[in-house]
């Protein structure tokens, strides 16, 4: 494990190192304005920023145009919806089905985290490495920073009606902070994934805002090491059926850990 000389980034090789990193934070080298509660999110390339879907493709117009529609089309589809007016219940059946929202999803587990940094390379070999990372996040330093109590609520909680209201209807207010809440957890995926969110009114992602280095680190696995990590992240037992507790899932990981051994002609 190494310090990058440009940045506060790390290094890591291994399972061990992100677990020795974190203990150490969390022990050794706490900050003053470190909670000790820390957040992470797994991404496949170092690339990538630290936001929402929505906003990397879309507008404001457009989210406002899948939310409604998605709420008109849903009945026929879904047996337990939210009722009309529960909007984070809504959004987060939104965020869990694919659709793009002001949303980001965060785990509590290091080792999600590191599962969805390495995913793609547990089973196929063929696919060239690249840099991967892992962003922790604390959470409530960044709520303190945005200027809202030192708590982490729960995405229904009064405090985040009005960035949730404007998603769906323009009398929402947005505020253009990022907000960190706890995910309701009414989806078994979301137990699984200790799932947990940041709300995010402004556009700008994460990584790339002011001050962002006070609550937000990223961990690096490089190329040379995700092959070693995702075999370690398989080992330590977090599987693609598991993660993603339904059939279709299950069923993917089985195939992947025992491949077609007929050739056919």
């Amino acid at each position: 494990m190494s310090t990058s000389p440009s940045s506060t980034a790390i290094t890591v090789n291994s399972i061990g190192d992100l677990v020795e990193f974190i203990w150490k934070r969390k022990t050794e080298d706490r900050t003053a304005s470190d909670s000790g509660i820390f957040w992470f999110r797994g991404h496949r390339s170092r690339t990538w920023d630290v936001g929402p879907s929505i906003w990397r493709d879309y507008d404001k117009y457009a989210e406002r145009n899948f939310t409604n529609r998605f709420c008109v089309r849903a009945a026929t589809r879904y047996q337990s919806l939210p009722s009309y007016d529960e909007d984070a219940l809504w959004l987060s059946l939104m965020q869990h089905y694919g659709l793009p929202t002001r949303l980001l999803d965060w785990t509590r587990s290091p080792l999600v985290a590191a599962y969805f940094a390495v995913e793609d390379y547990i089973f196929d070999q063929s696919r060239e490495p690249e840099d991967a990372v892992i962003w922790m996040l604390d959470p409530h330093v960044l709520n303190k920073l945005e200027g809202f109590p030192d708590v982490t609520p729960s995405i229904e909680a009064h405090m985040c009606k009005e960035m949730i209201e404007a998603a769906f209807t323009h009398r929402g207010k947005e505020n253009n902070k990022v907000l960190a809440v706890m995910a309701a957890e009414n989806d078994l995926r979301m137990f699984v994934q200790q799932g947990c969110f940041t709300i995010h009114s402004d556009t700008t992602p994460l990584n790339l805002r002011d001050e962002h280095r006070v609550y937000l680190t990223d961990i690096l696995v490089p190329a040379s090491q995700v092959r070693r990590v995702a075999c370690e992240v398989d080992i330590c037992g977090f599987r693609r059926g598991d993660i993603f507790p339904d059939l279709g899932h299950l069923a993917d990981e089985l195939k992947g850990t025992w491949p077609p051994t007929r050739r056919h002609p």
